[in-house]
């Protein structure tokens, strides 16, 4: 009975009443579809197996996409930078693409909450090294004359001279320090080379490695005459030799 007055009404209205069950039907389908259809969108799968989703998806399809990134190589991680120069030395949400490494900056407002990695200063950094320009690559820190080290003394008419360094690989390589190629030159022009004397010290020097901008201290001992004037000390890293007046 309810079917047969349901198809004697007119024409328009049981057009408006199939109109809204379907508007109603559309609404229902959207209201419990579109969290998952925004995921899907928010992200993006590559054929090397990777998604790419957020603001790192945004970046990339507004910066050269496929063309100036390439493809995504890794998923989302966290790393941290190499310090400065060559990195901000701290921990970052990244992923690596073929041309890049994208990293998450939240401290930024968007567009710069996503910045490229400093790639190329660290590749740069690890093949040829970095001079640290503000650093002095041997300092004289200080400097003392005395009678007796241990059971070393000096020759008659002679002293020890205590000299505390510091010793900075200022250079683009590591470097070998050894207390052997530290010379002392005083105002007669001659060289004196460490003496034995240096070893029986707490804080003498050590033959040290030093990686670039790494450095080492520690007393050396000269074993010069009483009226001789100490002028210069040099250091001699093989090809790199640096003269530090004597003050």
């Amino acid at each position: 009975m309810l079917f047969r007055r349901f198809i004697k009404l007119p024409v328009y209205v049981l057009i408006a009443v199939l109109m809204s069950g379907f508007i109603l039907s559309m609404f229902a389908y959207q209201s419990f579809s579109s969290p998952q259809a925004g995921a899907a969108e928010d992200c993006q799968t590559f054929q090397t197996g990777y998604q790419v989703c957020g603001r790192f998806l945004t970046y990339w399809r507004t910066n050269g996409g496929l063309t100036q990134q390439g493809y995504p190589i890794s998923a989302v991680f966290e790393e941290k930078n190499a310090p400065p120069p060559a990195g901000d030395g701290k921990v970052h949400k990244v992923q690596y693409f073929e041309r890049a490494r994208f990293e998450e900056h939240l401290e930024n407002s968007p567009p710069y909450d996503v910045l490229l990695g400093l790639l190329g200063s660290e590749q740069f950094r690890t093949k040829y090294g970095v001079k640290d320009g503000s650093a002095q690559l041997l300092v004289i820190r200080g400097k003392r004359t005395e009678a007796k080290i241990g059971d070393w003394v000096p020759k008659e008419g002679w002293t020890f001279l205590v000299v505390d360094l510091l010793a900075t690989n200022t250079t683009a390589k590591n470097l070998m320090v050894s207390p052997d190629s530290i010379v002392l030159r005083t105002a007669q022009i001659y060289d004196y080379k460490v003496s034995l004397a240096t070893y029986a010290l707490n804080r003498h020097l050590k033959l040290t490695q030093l990686n670039i901008n790494d450095n080492v201290g520690g007393e050396l001992v000269y074993e010069i005459p009483i009226t001789d004037v100490p002028k210069s000390i040099t250091i001699d890293y093989f090809d790199n030799k640096v003269t530090v007046p004597f003050s």
